[in-house]
């Protein structure tokens, strides 16, 4: 049996579905990643089709029935359309990453209310002028990699507990996770943290903006969470939007 659902959900990506109709991926609210039809939503008279657009969060309406693969919207209201993101090329490049990593690592009909309310917080701080886009998303990204079931930990060794604090100097190995001066010995590094890189990434953890970082430590920490998800989910193959310069 179908019912008749209203969920606040992103467009993730949207794609032309026979000669008139449209099909569409969402992050929704209250289901998670799910995949609906627009009927007649490439004729120029569909509003729905108008709105149903890339980075775009609605309102919309479907009939969902559990046993379909693919939804049908019958309604949608436009709530934001974060317009700097779609007109500056920096905002747009990690609004894209943000896209990429909820299609290609979140599954579908998988309700995480955590994750749908984070994501519409970054797509509003990347539509901020004043904010830094590559900043905030390497914060999404540690947040998103939990959320998923990876965390990335930061404040203990991950062989002896100890606490990590700022000025140890720490390392990284793939299997182990971060690891202690001590508990790195006789074992293969992959990554070595300067003090200054270590302090950044600890406070990307957290609530904490007001800190002091360069863009050179922000692309080490982005590209060290891209290699952290291609070793333990080996599907992904890394972001393609940071690729774009």
């Amino acid at each position: 049996m179908s019912e008749i659902i209203k969920t606040r959900a992103i467009v993730l990506r949207k794609l032309d579905y026979g000669d008139t109709s449209k099909i569409a991926q969402f992050y929704t609210e209250d289901f998670g990643k799910i995949s609906a039809i627009i009927k007649g939503g490439r004729t120029p008279k569909s509003k729905i089709g108008l709105i149903v657009d890339t980075f775009n969060l609605l309102q919309i309406i479907i009939y969902r029935k559990e046993t379909r693969d693919v939804q049908i919207i019958s309604d949608a209201e436009l709530l934001q359309y974060y317009s700097n993101i779609k007109e500056d090329f920096e905002r747009l490049k990690y609004a894209s990453a943000v896209i990429e990593l909820l299609l290609n690592l979140t599954i579908e009909n998988d309700h995480n209310q955590r994750l749908f309310n984070g994501t519409e917080r970054i797509l509003e701080l990347l539509n901020t002028p004043d904010k830094n886009p590559k900043f905030y998303f390497a914060k999404y990204f540690l947040f998103f990699i939990k959320e998923i079931g990876y965390e990335f930990p930061v404040n203990r060794c991950s062989l002896c507990k100890k606490e990590l604090i700022n000025g140890m100097q720490v390392y990284y190995n793939y299997d182990n996770g971060i690891l202690c001066s001590e508990c790195s010995k006789d074992r293969l590094i992959h990554f070595e943290f300067t003090k200054e890189l270590f302090k950044l990434l600890k406070c990307l953890n957290t609530k904490i903006n007001n800190i002091q970082y360069t863009e050179d430590d922000l692309n080490k920490i982005i590209q060290l969470l891209e290699k952290f998800i291609k070793y333990h989910i080996q599907e992904f193959k890394g972001l393609k939007s940071l690729e774009l310069s």
